[in-house]
C-alpha cells in the first residue's frame, strides 16, 4: 500500500457525508484559517487576545457556531485510524471530500498548525465542549494532532536533517492512531521509516509473532532510541501493567497523552556546557547480554522520593469536570509541605503543572499583583463559595466555559486551570528526601529513585525490580532543582556517580 499511495498522482479523502455544518466549515476554513494566521504579531510569536480583539479582526465571535463546526470536521471516523497516515504522508498530492464540498491539504494543515500556536484558537474547543461533546472534543483534537505530525512526518522524508523530526512523529502517530491489530502498531508504520529503520523490521503476521508481539514492540523502540537525541517516553503515558510489553516501552496505541510534559528550557540530562559520553548528544545506550526485553542505559541517581500527594482525589468521573473544592484541597496539601516565600511559592505553582518557569511564558502574561500562590487560592476560595451556592439567586453561579475565563478578565488563572487538567490526571505531588518539589506518574511510591539518563531531557522515576538487579521504568518527571542540569555542576562528582540502569 505504501508504495500504491507514493505512485498516485492525487489522493481523494473520502471523510463522510455532509453533517453538523460540516459545508459552512468547508467553505468557509481557507477564510478562516487566513485570518487565524494574521493573529501572529510581527515579531512571529502569539499571544494572547480578548474576545474584543478577536472580533476586531473580522473573526467569528468565540461562541459562533463556525468554530464547532470547523473543529468537528476533525472528529471524523478517518482522523482517528492508523493505517490511513499513508494516503497523506506518501501521496504526492491530495484532497479531503467532505459531502459534496473539497477542502484542499494545506488548508486542512495550516488550521491544525494554527489551532496549536494561537492561545486564542486553541482555547476554543472549551467553550464548545457542551455543544460538541466531550468524546468529540477528544476526537477533535486528536484528528488535529494527527494533521500536524502526518506534516513533520511527510517533511521528514523529503529533506534528510530531519529525520529525528519524522522519527518522534512517526511514535506520536504510533500512540494517538487505532489499528486493530497489535503489531500493526509497528507494520503500518513501516514504509514511512528511513531506510536504514525499515530495512530491519521484516512484516511477519505468524501466530507465533502475534503471541510475542512484546518482542516487536521492545525491537522496535529501541531502534528509535538508537537514533534520538532524548527519551521520548515524555510524550507517552507510562506503560503500567501492560503484560509482554516491558515497562520501558510506550504503550502504542493507548491513546494520545493528553497530559504530555513540556521540555522547553529543561536540560536535565543534557547540560549546553558539557556532553562528553557521545559526540552526537544521543543517549548513553550500552549492549544487553541478557535479552530484548531488557534496556541497559547510562544515568545518575539524583534523589529518592519521600513523600506523595495523590492528585487522584481531585478528579471523579471525567476528567473535563472541574471540581474547584477538590482543587483547593490539593494546593493546601502540597503548600503544606513547603516554606513561606514568593519565590518557593512561584516555583510550587510552576511544578505543579510541570512547567518551571512558567511566568515567564506569553501564556501568562497579565499576572495579577501580589503573592501568586495566594492569589490563586483566594480565586479558588471565591469559585468554591459560589459552587456551595448553586441554585441560590445570589451569589450566581460561576460557569467558568465562557469567554470572560477564556480569554478575557480571569484568562490568568483559567490558564491555569487549563494545565491542570492536562498535567494533574495520572500523576502526584513529591517531595523528596533532599527536599526538592516534583510532579511524578500515579505510580510512583516513597523510596523510588529520581535519575536522569545521561542526553534525555527530564529527569525520570525509576522503581527497583523485584529482583533487586533490575529497574522498573515507572515515568517522566519535573524535579525542582534539578531541571537544568545542577547534578553535573561538579565534573568528576557526577562522572564518578555515573552508573548504568538496567530496565526490564
Amino acid at each position: 500500500m505504501g508504495e500504491l499511495y507514493s505512485c498516485a498522482d492525487q489522493v481523494l479523502i473520502w471523510l463522510g457525508d455532509a453533517a453538523d455544518q460540516s459545508d459552512l466549515a468547508c467553505a468557509l476554513l481557507p477564510e478562516l484559517t487566513e485570518k487565524i494566521w494574521s493573529l501572529k504579531d510581527s515579531e512571529g510569536g502569539w499571544r494572547p487576545l480578548s474576545t474584543d480583539d478577536i472580533v476586531a479582526q473580522g473573526l467569528p465571535h468565540p461562541d459562533d457556531p463556525l468554530w464547532c463546526a470547523a473543529l468537528l470536521l476533525y472528529s471524523r471516523a478517518w482522523f482517528q485510524r492508523l493505517w490511513i497516515v499513508q494516503e497523506v504522508v506518501l501521496a504526492r498530492a491530495c484532497v479531503f471530500l467532505c459531502g459534496l464540498q473539497q477542502i484542499e491539504w494545506h488548508v486542512v494543515v495550516n488550521f491544525a498548525i494554527a489551532t496549536s500556536k494561537s492561545f486564542f484558537v486553541s482555547n476554543i474547543a472549551g467553550l464548545h465542549i457542551k455543544a460538541m461533546g466531550e468524546d468529540r472534543v477528544s476526537r477533535s483534537t486528536n484528528g488535529i494532532r494527527l494533521i500536524r505530525n502526518s506534516r513533520r512526518l511527510k517533511d521528514s522524508l523529503e529533506d534528510d536533517e530531519k529525520e529525528i523530526t519524522g522519527l518522534q512523529a512517526t511514535m506520536d502517530i504510533m500512540q494517538s492512531q487505532g489499528a486493530s491489530v497489535k503489531v500493526d502498531y509497528v507494520y503500518a508504520v513501516r514504509d514511512m521509516l528511513p531506510d536504514a529503520l525499515r530495512d530491519q523490521m521484516v512484516v511477519d503476521y505468524s501466530d507465533e509473532i502475534k503471541r510475542n508481539y512484546g518482542i516487536i514492540h521492545a525491537r522496535f523502540f529501541r531502534q528509535c532510541l538508537e537514533r534520538l537525541s532524548d527519551w521520548p517516553s515524555l510524550r507517552f503515558p507510562p506503560n503500567a501493567g501492560q503484560k509482554n510489553i516491558p515497562s520501558w516501552c510506550p504503550p502504542w496505541g493507548s491513546g494520545w497523552n493528553y497530559s504530555y510534559l513540556p521540555i522547553i528550557g529543561c536540560h536535565a540530562g543534557r547540560p549546553a556546557a558539557i556532553s562528553p559520553w557521545s559526540s552526537s548528544g544521543r543517549l548513553c545506550l550500552e549492549p544487553s547480554d541478557d535479552s530484548e526485553g531488557i534496556l541497559c542505559i547510562a544515568g545518575i541517581s539524583a534523589d529518592t522520593v519521600q513523600e506523595i500527594v495523590p492528585f487522584s482525589p481531585v478528579f471523579h468521573g471525567s476528567t473535563n469536570v472541574l471540581d474547584v473544592r477538590r482543587i483547593l484541597r490539593a494546593i493546601k496539601a502540597c503548600s503544606a509541605h513547603i516554606s513561606d516565600g514568593a519565590d518557593r511559592h512561584e516555583r510550587l505553582l510552576g511544578v505543579l503543572i510541570g512547567q518551571c518557569g512558567w511566568l515567564k511564558s506569553p501564556q501568562f502574561s497579565g499576572r495579577p499583583d501580589g503573592d501568586v500562590l495566594d492569589g490563586f487560592v483566594s480565586f479558588l476560595e471565591h469559585l468554591a463559595a459560589n459552587k456551595e451556592h448553586e441554585g441560590d439567586a445570589d451569589p450566581v453561579p460561576v460557569n467558568l466555559d465562557t469567554a470572560e475565563y477564556f480569554l478575557d478578565q480571569h484568562r490568568f488563572w483559567r490558564a491555569y486551570l487549563n494545565l491542570i487538567m492536562i498535567r494533574w490526571p495520572g500523576r502526584s505531588f513529591a517531595l523528596t528526601t533532599n527536599g526538592r518539589m516534583a510532579i511524578v506518574p500515579c505510580h510512583t511510591k516513597p523510596g523510588d529513585t529520581v535519575c536522569v539518563f545521561l542526553g534525555g531531557t527530564l529527569p525520570q522515576v525509576l522503581s527497583r525490580h523485584e529482583d533487586g538487579v533490575h529497574w522498573k521504568y515507572v515515568g517522566p518527571s519535573v524535579v525542582d532543582g534539578i531541571m537544568e542540569g545542577e547534578v553535573f555542576d561538579t565534573k568528576e562528582e557526577w562522572i564518578h556517580n555515573k552508573e548504568i540502569f538496567f530496565l526490564k
